[in-house]
């Protein structure tokens, strides 16, 4: 199953990192819009992945946008 990330450009290092170190192989779909990349990973695990997600947006929450 394939799967479509659309993330904030300032928060693309955690989530490349936090997908990286998961085990998360991901390809970058480029420019979804100005400011947003679209990230896409291949998985039979979603609910790992989603697990990943959240522990990005919370670690992008508490960074705060620069």
């Amino acid at each position: 199953m394939k799967a479509g990330i659309a993330v904030d450009d300032w928060k693309l290092p955690v989530f490349r990192t936090r997908l990286t170190e998961a085990g998360f192989a991901y390809t970058d779909g480029g420019e979804l819009m100005f400011g947003v990349t679209l990230l896409s990973v291949v998985t039979d695990d979603l609910p790992a992945l989603q697990k990943v997600i959240k522990q990005c947006q919370n670690e992008c929450k508490k960074k705060g946008r620069p």
